[in-house]
């Protein structure tokens, strides 16, 4: 199962909004994924320990995430770019 990696500003309202529609992007590929949530800060660190497949941020992430690939998820949330980042995020959990 691959993991995707959720970060907003404080890992509560805005990740959970935006891991659902992840979780439902993945469904409707027939792509099983496990989601993560965090805070923003806490990201880079996280990489380290569930080393995701996919890391989504719906704000800025600082930090080293090495290689893993990032997505931006602000259009989770406004609905600009979503079917690029469909696209892109069934390519980065396939």
């Amino acid at each position: 199962m691959k993991t995707i990696l959720v970060a907003c500003g404080t890992g509560i309202a805005t990740s959970t909004v935006a891991a659902k529609k992840c979780e439902g992007i993945c469904k409707e590929a027939g792509i099983q994924v496990k989601t993560v949530q965090c805070k923003a800060a806490e990201t880079a660190s996280k990489v380290k320990v569930i080393k995701p497949d996919v890391i989504v941020g719906t704000t800025d992430i600082p930090g080293d995430i090495g290689d893993t690939p990032l997505l931006n998820g602000r259009c989770l949330l406004t609905g600009v770019g979503l079917k690029q980042f469909k696209e892109d995020l069934v390519n980065a959990v396939k």
